[in-house]
Order: structure tokens, then C-alpha cells, then sequence
């Protein structure tokens, strides 16, 4: 197709057009067969208005839609990006204030116990310590 737009008319073909205008060029005769064409075609035109006008008013209020769906979907991704940073941000806190390396995870210590006891040795003992530290400040 070359892109220009078929134009169907209660999808009747060449053969039932000629068929139609013969059955009216007897109906109302040749004298008046050019006054019917003129309004014929003045309706066509209407029609062709009216249809412009509808697909420009739909065009228009689908914009409108679309700019609001776009506002809100900066919006939420704007919010996104902020939960994501303050994420980041806090991670970062709570790897520093613990002093925990990243990159490399702490090697298991072998003491012959699962790994969950030691860990829980380790807590024990640094509760403990600041237990200790906090009794010889109140001294």
C-alpha cells in the first residue's frame, strides 16, 4: 500500500457504486442528477469534518492523559531514586559504625564450635567489656 488511507463507504465496491448510480440516474432522471451529486458531496465533507474534529478532540484529551501519567511516573521514580539513595546512605552508616569491611567477609574462626556460637561468644564478650566500662565510669 502506498499509506494513503482506504476509504471504505459501508464497504460497497466499484460495481455496486455503478449499480447505485444507475438505479438513481433513472429514479430521478438527468436534471436533477447533478443537484444530488452537489449535496452528496457536501455530505461527504460533513462527514469528513465532523470525523476530523472527533479524532482532533480525542488526540487532544489522550495528551492530556499522557502528560499527567508522565508527571506521575516522574514523580514516582523521583521518590524511588530518593528511598534508594537514603538506603544506600544508611547502609553505609551502619557498615561504618560497625566497622565491617565490604568487600570481604569476615573468615570463619575455627574453634572446633558452629560458627552461629562463636559469633554469639564474640557479642557476649563485647556486652560485657561495655558493661565493665560502664561500671568503672559510674565509680
Amino acid at each position: 500500500m502506498s499509506g494513503l488511507p482506504v476509504l471504505l463507504f459501508l464497504d460497497v465496491s466499484g460495481g455496486e457504486l455503478l449499480i447505485i448510480m444507475l438505479v438513481v440516474f433513472l429514479v430521478f432522471g438527468p436534471e436533477k442528477m447533478p443537484e444530488m451529486a452537489r449535496k452528496a458531496g457536501r455530505l461527504m465533507n460533513q462527514m469528513k469534518k465532523a470525523s476530523s474534529d472527533l479524532t482532533r478532540e480525542f488526540k487532544k484529551e489522550t495528551s492530556v492523559l499522557q502528560n499527567e501519567i508522565t508527571a506521575v511516573q516522574s514523580k514516582v521514580k523521583d521518590q524511588v531514586e530518593s528511598v534508594n539513595r537514603e538506603f544506600n546512605r544508611t547502609k553505609s552508616q551502619v557498615t561504618s559504625s560497625l566497622n565491617i569491611d565490604e568487600t570481604k567477609p569476615e573468615a570463619p574462626v575455627d574453634s572446633g564450635k558452629p560458627a552461629g556460637e562463636s559469633n554469639l561468644d564474640k557479642q557476649s564478650a563485647v556486652e560485657s567489656t561495655k558493661a565493665e566500662n560502664d561500671a568503672a565510669k559510674t565509680e
